[in-house]
């Protein structure tokens, strides 16, 4: 029997949260101006959706605090992080200095399209009015709920 074919009523979370994990991503921030203030959360969910017309999306929780207060600006910016911003992604919240993410692999200035409910997350659409790329790419990789590089050793 096909594992599709298996009608499971109950998913362990461990595994599934496991099973997940198992899918490696790219890391972006996303980061908004609010009150005259910059601020933004960390994402493992973002991804391109469409060329024509330019749009991206990324899924943060439902309970997000930071969310609430990003999507109220109505524009936001997604940057895809790279090695260079591993201590930047793995500091807690409260102790992530601001910093200037010129230097971005991939920068993506956007305006809030969409907000679909999905489980206990938001699918956020974005349209995507400018990017910015970095010359040198070496991307920041989010695998087993832990950061990496591809960098070979």
């Amino acid at each position: 029997m096909s594992l599709s074919a298996a009608r499971q009523s109950s998913i362990d979370p461990f595994d599934l949260k496991a099973a997940y994990g198992r899918f490696a991503t790219g890391v972006a921030f996303v980061e908004a101006e609010v009150d005259g203030a910059r601020d933004g959360l960390i994402v493992s969910s973002f991804a391109a959706v469409s060329l024509e017309p330019a749009l991206i999306s990324f899924c943060p929780a439902r309970t997000s605090i930071t969310w609430r207060r990003l999507r109220a600006a109505g524009r936001f910016d997604v940057h895809v992080l790279g090695t260079q911003h591993g201590v930047f992604a793995r500091a807690a919240r409260a102790d992530r200095s601001p910093q200037a993410l010129d230097d971005a692999l991939a920068s993506f200035a956007c305006t809030l399209e969409a907000e679909h409910p999905a489980g206990d997350h938001w699918i956020v659409v974005g349209r995507v009015h400018a990017v910015r790329l970095a010359p040198d790419p070496d991307p920041l990789v989010y695998f087993t709920s832990t950061f990496h590089s591809l960098e070979q050793k």
